[in-house]
């Protein structure tokens, strides 16, 4: 499947533009789905890390990680923290972490801006300028402000899973709910929620957003003018802004969700207030 910014669509590993880091031998790749080249405003990638790997990183932008297989341990700020599958990593851009990898790992990863945007540099050239064995210098970036007394810090790695939504939001009698953990007034660049929808259910949605949901339970059949396709656990659902699509829910389903904009910056109102 290629990525259309204007096309709702599902995507595994396999889909994968670009590996623009891919070591057997050291066990690390990531794959992009898309990024600025490809009309996104997120970068979309697929990451596959194998036990023991070891490196430190600083972002220069903010990213979301979504387990769906093993667990992600990072040391930051003095202290591990570790998501596991189902769960849901922050990494604030200027944040400087290092992975400790225990076990075999694949997660789906959301940032903004995008890989272009904040290198000035496309992956593609990127990753030319490394193969020739000149990698450009990452540029710099400055944390988030700390949030003292909200859940969600800007400033500083988390973990999230479901029990960690504040409040929910009931979308039908069935129990579909979505729960924000961040937006707009968190000082989030990007939408950040959990949704879950029973088995049985029917949504129409037309969002005012470009989303990604990483699935982390459940399959669902997606109905629209583009025809249909069935998105299970462990794959990433695109849906951009403005185009309707009806969702059934085949098996009970979790995903966590990112937009951009913000729900505040789309509609002017906070997500619990819409």
């Amino acid at each position: 499947m290629t990525f259309d910014p204007t096309t709702t669509a599902r995507f595994t590993a396999a889909d994968a533009s670009l590996w623009s880091w891919s070591d057997d031998a050291a066990g690390t790749h990531v794959g992009y789905i898309a990024d600025a080249e490809e009309g996104a405003a997120m970068g979309l990638a697929f990451v596959r890390f194998g036990k023991g790997v070891s490196f430190d990183f600083t972002w220069p932008y903010d990213e979301f990680c979504v387990v769906t297989k093993g667990s992600l341990s990072v040391r930051t700020g003095g202290r591990l923290v570790t998501a596991r599958e189902g769960e849901l990593m922050t990494q604030p851009r200027g944040v400087p972490g290092s992975f400790e990898i225990t076990e075999d790992l694949e997660m789906v990863c959301v940032h903004h801006p995008t890989f272009a945007e904040a290198h000035g540099l496309t992956l593609r050239e990127y990753r030319a300028m490394a193969d020739a064995g000149n990698p450009p210098d990452a540029p710099p970036s400055v944390p988030g402000e700390p949030r003292a007394g909200q859940v969600f810090d800007p400033s500083t790695m988390q973990v999230f899973a479901l029990a960690d939504v504040p409040e929910w939001t009931c979308v039908d009698e069935r129990g579909g709910a979505v729960g924000y953990l961040a937006d707009h007034a968190e000082g989030s660049p990007m939408g950040l929620a959990f949704s879950v929808f029973p088995r049985g259910g029917v949504y129409e949605f037309a969002l005012p957003y470009d989303e990604v949901a990483a699935v982390t339970a459940g399959r669902f059949t997606v109905r629209s003018q583009e025809g249909s396709f069935t998105a299970r656990a462990g794959e990433m659902l695109y849906v951009p802004r403005d185009v309707s699509a009806v969702f059934e829910i085949a098996q009970d389903t979790v995903a966590v969700c990112v937009h951009h904009p913000t729900y505040q910056e789309a509609t002017g109102t906070a997500p619990h207030r819409g």
